[in-house]
């Protein structure tokens, strides 16, 4: 008994030809190329960048609704880069300064995360610690003349407004 090979179409082989456009494009997923510049809706691509304020507005977490995150975020980006500009023998307020950056930023999230209100405000609260610690490696830095006093100001301006918004959330819990 012989068995025969089942022929494979040419458009389902493994070779990296791309059919033709006249032959009906039955076994192909449509490609970037395929899309129409005239596309009867405008919708974004994967390629394109986010605007920002879609971006902000329609992250999937909770903790990405708030404009709080994206505040702190930049604190925490400027607490590292001023971290980074601490000499050796100063070494413990830079880290203080790190981690306290960062764990404002993660205790919110966290907080925003959570589901029953005095959890929330547990976390807020503690959050609104690390950043009052974030404010004060920002003296530190402007009081020992260790780092940059105008990008230490910017810092404690921005952990003030995240310390504000902090409040008001923790006002809001009761």
């Amino acid at each position: 008994m012989s068995t025969k090979r089942p022929t494979i179409p040419a458009a389902a082989t493994n070779d990296n030809s791309r059919p033709s456009s006249h032959a009906p494009n039955v076994n192909r997923f449509p490609t970037h190329e395929d899309r129409s510049t005239t596309h009867p809706h405008a919708h974004a691509s994967a390629h394109d960048p986010p605007d920002e304020e879609h971006a902000q507005s329609s992250g999937a977490f909770p903790h990405e609704k708030l404009d709080i995150y994206r505040v702190a975020l930049e604190m925490a980006a400027l607490a590292k880069q001023l971290a980074e500009q601490i000499p050796r023998g100063h070494r413990n307020v830079a880290g203080h300064l790190q981690r306290a950056a960062s764990n404002t930023v993660l205790l919110y999230a966290e907080g925003a995360h959570r589901r029953g209100a005095a959890q929330k405000r547990q976390r807020f609260v503690e959050s609104r610690g690390e950043c009052g610690e974030v404010a004060a490696a920002g003296d530190l830095i402007i009081v020992l003349q260790i780092g940059n006093a105008a990008r230490a100001v910017k810092m404690k301006q921005l952990a003030n407004r995240v310390s504000a918004m902090l409040t008001r959330l923790i006002a809001r819990l009761g």
